[in-house]
């Protein structure tokens, strides 16, 4: 990835999540490995924001891959429950949720493992995800 940048701005819909995937795809990473690890952790974080952002009216997530200074991918969204995932960062361990009959948790770990780290930034207008991978 030799100071390249890619940008997509996408709705935030369970059918944009191949779009997503292609996006990925037409990025430059290191190797397969972070290639591979980048797709699963995106899809998940868009996938999260999906089920659990809330925002007032239409919005768009913007999704930046960039190399600054190692590979990272960021999203960014207006919304206005950003600290329950700041608190879901910070808190969020594996458990049975009963009253939806799904195990929950479990995809926050997934992307720490497969990540160096996760920055959550909360601002004024719009959050901010960041995966560095």
């Amino acid at each position: 990835m030799a100071d390249r940048r890619c940008r997509i701005k996408l709705r935030p819909d369970y059918a944009n999540i191949q779009l997503l995937e292609d996006f990925i795809a037409c990025c430059e990473f290191p190797d397969d490995d972070v290639y591979r690890r980048a797709t699963l952790v995106a899809v998940e974080c868009f996938d999260n924001i999906i089920s659990h952002g809330k925002a007032f009216g239409r919005y768009s997530v913007e999704v930046v891959v960039d190399e600054a200074p190692e590979p990272r991918i960021r999203f960014r969204y207006p919304t206005t429950n950003f600290g329950e995932a700041l608190r879901g960062n910070l808190h969020a361990r594996p458990h049975y949720d009963a009253e939806s009959g799904r195990y929950r948790g479990l995809g926050l770990r997934m992307c720490r493992n497969l990540s160096r780290r996760l920055v959550f930034r909360k601002g004024l207008f719009k959050s901010e995800i960041t995966i560095i991978l």
